[in-house]
């Protein structure tokens, strides 16, 4: 029976689980809505007290879930006692690696919230909210009883981040292709960057030096999408612009998901791995 019990407290704690994360998730998607209509305006202090605090949010999250993962790595194969297991756990360098990331996502994440142009990117926001809890609470009970309790959280979180990051970026990268565009036929590059970067604007010097380039980077990939091709011509032109709005779409979904995910309520110390 003992051996039984830590299995089955998994879905037993999904329920009041999940009800923790829908509440983070709307008072999430309520902050950035408001922000969204703010950060043009917004003073230079309060941007970056936002890329800061994006920063340390998702630096957290991952930091706290690499080292879950990093003491199961440890457990199998080091001795508990062994002096490595407590230096290769991570620290600052791990830290440092997570912090990197998280000013990349949370700066461009901030730069996305001021660019949103249509009211459908927010549902599908709500929508890969919702499917990030659902997608979670079902791997939690489909590993329950099968991976080890004290990972099976992250195990579950891990699944839930990354089935709902491609279908958020799958969803936004169609809402972007049936947006509307200017038709740059006959234009020069130079040209369709000036048009773009000039009407961007923001009352922060960095939030509007950001929106410049991102404006530059629609321009190229804008002009590089409707360049007509010799025939027989390698579409690397295409190429080029589809790839550039595919990353741009799986940096707004990895931004929001990963900011979701330093946001919910860390485990119980119990679950760490690391314990004994």
């Amino acid at each position: 029976m003992s051996a039984t019990a830590p299995a089955a407290a998994v879905p037993t704690r999904a329920p009041a689980t999940a009800a923790r994360q829908l509440f983070t998730l709307v008072l999430l998607l309520m902050g950035l809505w408001l922000l969204h209509l703010n950060l043009r305006v917004a003073p230079e202090a309060v941007i970056l007290a936002l890329w800061i605090g994006a920063t340390l949010l998702i630096g957290y999250g991952g930091f706290r879930r690499h080292r879950l993962r990093r003491a199961a790595f440890l457990r199998g194969y080091l001795d508990a006692a062994s002096p490595w297991s407590e230096r290769l756990r991570g620290g600052p360098l791990m830290a440092l690696r997570h912090l990197i990331v998280g000013a990349l996502l949370g700066g461009l994440l901030v730069l996305a919230l001021a660019r949103i142009q249509t009211p459908a990117v927010w549902a599908v926001l709500v929508a890969g909210a919702l499917a990030l809890v659902a997608l979670e609470a079902v791997f939690a009970r489909l590993i329950a009883g099968h991976a080890h309790p004290r990972l099976a959280p992250e195990l579950a979180r891990r699944g839930a981040l990354w089935i709902t990051g491609g279908g958020l970026t799958l969803a936004l990268l169609v809402l972007a292709l049936r947006g509307w565009y200017p038709d740059l036929s006959g234009t020069s590059l130079e040209q369709v960057i000036w048009f773009m970067v000039e009407h961007e604007g923001a009352r922060s010097a960095v939030l509007e030096i950001g929106l410049q380039l991102a404006a530059a980077q629609d321009g190229l990939r804008l002009w590089l999408g409707q360049q007509w091709l010799p025939p027989g011509a390698q579409p690397l032109p295409v190429l080029v612009a589809w790839s550039l709005l595919l990353i741009e779409q799986a940096f707004l979904a990895a931004g929001f998901l990963l900011l979701a995910n330093g946001l919910f309520p860390p485990r119980d110390p119990g679950d760490d791995p690391a314990q004994p």
